[in-house]
């Protein structure tokens, strides 16, 4: 399985994650659909080839008819093929998004039995998709969820999204990733008029920016142009930062994972991606972007 729910952080996490947690032996790791047990494996990066995962551990078994296992199977399919049909999209997910949403939800402390008590709910649920019902979409205030959905599923992009203050009606049209100028071209618009989109490039090699209350990240997109026999990108977008609303807690934590993101790549043949909701510089400097709020930041390793 790709994702667990962790006991001790109250919260659900991706295999990618078990590359940044520190001592990972030290959490208690367990299905977020039936509570079983679920073991991390291969999170090592110095050791393991495999991508991390969870597994259940020795005469353990999810429980019958868990939807997460049922899933598992279909998510691995969607890597690769779409799985849409003309009826529905086999999976619940998130197709509305409000970051104010968070205010309503309340933290969820339930523990490893609490969620084998739910058990009843789920197995519902499966029963439904598998008389070819769909299961009940959501909204979020993760912004990495939406993130997640939209990489995870890269043949299924055409399915619903509403983006509080973006526009665009399906996942395809709320996400824009970089391009590179084409040709003669020495800068290229991003999006046909002046507005916010979530926007998505490779990080630039080149270590980001700290100044007073900004940090700038440079991006892989940008003008690459041949230079001494050599492609070297002149004039590589970037990002600009701007932390002053935010407290040393939310900085400290950022740019910690920037850190932690750009080490984990360092040396090998992964790359790490930056997805952030923004605007580009259409009046200054068109190779800037810039974006404020933390919360609608995240970075995915590829």
């Amino acid at each position: 399985m790709d994702d667990a729910r962790c006991v001790e952080l109250q919260k659900t996490v991706t295999n990618e994650d078990l590359y940044l947690i520190d001592d990972v032996k030290s959490y208690q790791f367990v299905c977020d659909e039936c509570g079983v047990s679920l073991i991390p494996c291969s999170y090592k990066k110095a050791v393991n080839l495999r991508k991390p995962y969870f597994k259940t551990g020795k005469n353990s078994e999810h429980l019958v008819g868990c939807y997460a296992k049922a899933t598992s199977k279909i998510r691995e399919q969607a890597k690769t093929a779409r799985i849409s049909t003309d009826e529905c999209f086999p999976l619940a997910y998130p197709n509305r998004f409000n970051l104010t949403a968070a205010k309503s939800v309340k933290t969820d402390k339930s523990s490893a039995s609490d969620i084998q008590a739910q058990h009843g709910v789920i197995k519902k649920q499966f029963d439904n998709v598998s008389r070819g019902n769909s299961k009940q979409n959501y909204v979020t205030s993760s912004f990495q969820t939406l993130v997640d959905q939209y990489f995870n599923f890269p043949f299924d992009r055409d399915r619903e999204l509403t983006f509080v203050g973006i526009s665009g009606h399906q996942y395809q049209q709320v996400f824009q990733k970089i391009q590179n100028p084409i040709g003669k071209q020495k800068f290229r618009f991003q999006s046909e008029k002046p507005e916010t989109k979530v926007f998505f490039s490779s990080l630039s090699w080149e270590k980001p920016e700290i100044i007073d209350d900004q940090i700038i990240v440079k991006l892989s997109a940008g003008w690459w142009q041949e230079s001494d026999g050599k492609k070297k990108n002149l004039r590589p977008y970037f990002v600009e930062i701007n932390t002053t609303e935010w407290s040393k807690t939310v900085l400290n934590n950022f740019t910690q994972r920037l850190t932690q993101i750009r080490e984990l790549v360092k040396g090998t043949d992964k790359k790490a991606m930056m997805v952030f909701a923004g605007k580009q510089d259409r009046e200054q400097d068109f190779y800037r972007f810039t974006c404020d709020e933390s919360r609608l930041i995240c970075f995915k390793v590829f």
